[in-house]
Protein backbone atom coordinates (compact mmCIF):
# COMPACT_ATOMS: atom_id res chain seq x y z
CA UNK A 1 0.00 0.00 0.00
CA UNK A 2 1.50 3.20 -1.28
CA UNK A 3 2.60 5.96 1.38
CA UNK A 4 0.99 9.24 1.96
CA UNK A 5 2.63 11.85 4.24
CA UNK A 6 0.27 14.52 5.20
CA UNK A 7 1.47 17.58 6.60
CA UNK A 8 -1.38 20.14 8.05
CA UNK A 9 -1.74 21.75 11.50
CA UNK A 10 -5.30 22.11 11.18
CA UNK A 11 -6.25 19.23 12.59
CA UNK A 12 -9.97 19.02 11.64
CA UNK A 13 -8.44 19.11 7.90
CA UNK A 14 -6.07 15.71 8.94
CA UNK A 15 -9.26 14.59 9.86
CA UNK A 16 -10.91 15.06 6.79
CA UNK A 17 -7.44 14.12 4.43
CA UNK A 18 -7.27 10.77 6.77
CA UNK A 19 -11.31 9.97 5.58
CA UNK A 20 -10.61 10.89 1.83
CA UNK A 21 -6.93 9.12 1.70
CA UNK A 22 -7.22 5.80 4.31
CA UNK A 23 -8.75 3.23 2.50
CA UNK A 24 -6.26 3.01 -0.74
CA UNK A 25 -3.32 4.55 1.03
CA UNK A 26 -1.38 4.54 4.07
CA UNK A 27 -1.64 8.15 5.69
CA UNK A 28 0.83 9.20 7.95
CA UNK A 29 -0.23 12.75 9.47
CA UNK A 30 2.86 15.29 10.90
CA UNK A 31 1.12 18.80 12.35
CA UNK A 32 4.07 20.76 10.83
CA UNK A 33 6.97 21.05 8.81
CA UNK A 34 9.54 20.36 11.10
CA UNK A 35 8.35 17.38 13.13
CA UNK A 36 7.90 15.92 9.20
CA UNK A 37 11.10 17.00 8.09
CA UNK A 38 12.52 14.71 11.27
CA UNK A 39 10.45 11.77 10.78
CA UNK A 40 11.61 12.06 7.09
CA UNK A 41 15.58 12.40 8.32
CA UNK A 42 14.91 9.01 10.42
CA UNK A 43 14.43 7.44 7.24
CA UNK A 44 10.94 7.36 6.46
CA UNK A 45 9.88 7.79 2.75
CA UNK A 46 6.59 8.09 1.64
CA UNK A 47 5.46 7.68 -2.05
CA UNK A 48 3.77 11.38 -1.31
CA UNK A 49 3.71 14.41 0.26
CA UNK A 50 0.77 16.47 0.95
CA UNK A 51 1.58 19.78 2.39
CA UNK A 52 -0.03 22.62 4.02
CA UNK A 53 1.53 25.85 2.58
CA UNK A 54 1.81 27.85 5.68
CA UNK A 55 2.72 26.18 9.06
CA UNK A 56 4.52 27.13 12.25
CA UNK A 57 8.14 26.26 12.39
CA UNK A 58 8.72 25.02 9.05
CA UNK A 59 6.21 25.81 6.36
CA UNK A 60 5.35 24.35 3.15
CA UNK A 61 8.22 26.78 0.85
CA UNK A 62 10.93 26.12 3.21
CA UNK A 63 9.74 22.17 3.03
CA UNK A 64 9.90 22.14 -1.07
CA UNK A 65 13.05 23.90 -1.12
CA UNK A 66 14.67 21.11 1.48
CA UNK A 67 13.03 18.28 -0.54
CA UNK A 68 14.62 20.08 -3.67
CA UNK A 69 18.14 20.31 -2.56
CA UNK A 70 17.85 16.66 -0.97
CA UNK A 71 18.95 13.31 -3.16
CA UNK A 72 16.69 11.38 -1.23
CA UNK A 73 13.77 13.64 -1.00
CA UNK A 74 13.45 15.57 -4.09
CA UNK A 75 11.64 12.83 -6.70
CA UNK A 76 8.77 12.10 -4.02
CA UNK A 77 5.69 14.48 -5.20
CA UNK A 78 4.28 16.98 -3.17
CA UNK A 79 0.91 18.38 -3.31
CA UNK A 80 0.71 21.91 -1.52
CA UNK A 81 -2.21 22.65 -0.01
CA UNK A 82 -2.96 26.50 0.25
CA UNK A 83 -5.81 28.62 2.12
CA UNK A 84 -5.63 31.08 -0.68
CA UNK A 85 -5.02 31.80 -4.46
CA UNK A 86 -1.54 33.35 -5.06
CA UNK A 87 -0.10 33.40 -8.12
CA UNK A 88 3.41 33.91 -6.93
CA UNK A 89 2.97 31.24 -4.52
CA UNK A 90 1.64 28.96 -6.65
CA UNK A 91 4.40 29.56 -9.12
CA UNK A 92 7.72 29.20 -6.87
CA UNK A 93 5.42 26.10 -5.12
CA UNK A 94 5.84 24.88 -9.15
CA UNK A 95 9.59 26.25 -9.18
CA UNK A 96 10.62 24.31 -6.90
CA UNK A 97 9.07 20.59 -7.65
CA UNK A 98 5.51 20.57 -6.61
CA UNK A 99 3.38 18.50 -8.47
CA UNK A 100 0.43 20.72 -8.25
CA UNK A 101 -1.30 23.27 -5.28
CA UNK A 102 -4.88 22.78 -4.77
CA UNK A 103 -6.48 25.65 -3.00
CA UNK A 104 -8.77 24.81 0.53
CA UNK A 105 -11.74 24.25 0.03
CA UNK A 106 -11.16 21.56 -2.31
CA UNK A 107 -13.80 19.16 -3.63
CA UNK A 108 -12.60 15.95 -2.09
CA UNK A 109 -12.32 14.20 -5.68
CA UNK A 110 -10.33 16.69 -6.84
CA UNK A 111 -7.70 15.93 -4.30
CA UNK A 112 -8.30 11.96 -4.87
CA UNK A 113 -7.43 12.63 -8.68
CA UNK A 114 -4.67 14.51 -8.02
CA UNK A 115 -3.11 11.61 -5.62
CA UNK A 116 -3.68 9.25 -8.51
CA UNK A 117 -2.08 11.10 -10.70
CA UNK A 118 1.15 12.27 -9.06
CA UNK A 119 1.76 8.59 -8.21
CA UNK A 120 1.09 7.63 -11.59
CA UNK A 121 3.31 10.89 -12.96
CA UNK A 122 6.02 9.65 -10.22
CA UNK A 123 6.07 6.32 -11.26
CA UNK A 124 6.27 6.82 -15.22
CA UNK A 125 9.65 9.43 -14.09
CA UNK A 126 11.29 6.13 -11.88
CA UNK A 127 11.04 4.17 -14.96
CA UNK A 128 11.45 6.57 -17.56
Amino acid sequence: MKKVLVIEDDVPLCWLLERILKNNYEVVIMNDGMEAWSWLSDGHIPDLIISDLKMPSLDGLELLENLSTSGLFKNIPVIILSGYEDTNKRKQCLDLGAFTYLVKPFEPQSLVTEVKRALSASKEKLFS
